[in-house]
């Protein structure tokens, strides 16, 4: 996973190509973020997974009940889990050279698709954003703020 690196013009490509089209516009928010404090990319990945609430004149209504982790603290430690750490869970997807930015955005996506029973597609731009965060922010710096 040390092979990983901030490429504008890699991760421009993959959101034309793997993002859904309504996501589009805040992933590449994050790309063109020139601050790189992780408060704002989780204020990014919140809007896009639909936890972070805008001001409206909606009215959110539901059931009591208990709250599980929410999708981006989710995809978050999964991220964490891949880039951070020599789990077995993700043994087998951090042989040399299979790393690539693609790879780790589809297996995160698949994995948290999985956890909240949707498809892989929805996660994608919200993974995305993970990534760049983690990327531009710096791996290392990133996975020391974001130990469990």
């Amino acid at each position: 996973m040390d092979e990983l690196a901030f490429d504008r013009g890699e991760f421009d490509g993959l959101v034309d190509e793997i993002v859904p089209a309504y996501q589009r516009v805040q992933v590449k928010k994050a790309l063109d973020l020139e601050s790189t404090t992780e408060a704002h990319f989780d204020d990014i990945g919140l809007s896009i997974t639909g936890e972070k609430r805008e001001n409206s004149s909606m009215f959110y209504t539901g059931a009591p009940g208990q709250v599980g982790t929410g999708v981006w603290d989710y995809i978050k430690a999964e991220t964490y889990d891949l880039l951070c750490t020599k789990s077995a869970k993700y043994a087998s997807d951090r042989k040399e050279g299979s790393a690539t930015v693609k790879n780790v955005i589809t297996i995160v996506a698949t994995a948290a698709a999985a956890h909240f029973n949707v498809a892989a597609g929805v996660m994608t731009g919200a993974v995305t954003v993970c990534l760049i965060s983690a990327l531009k922010i710096g791996k290392n710096a990133w996975c020391q703020a974001n130990r469990p």
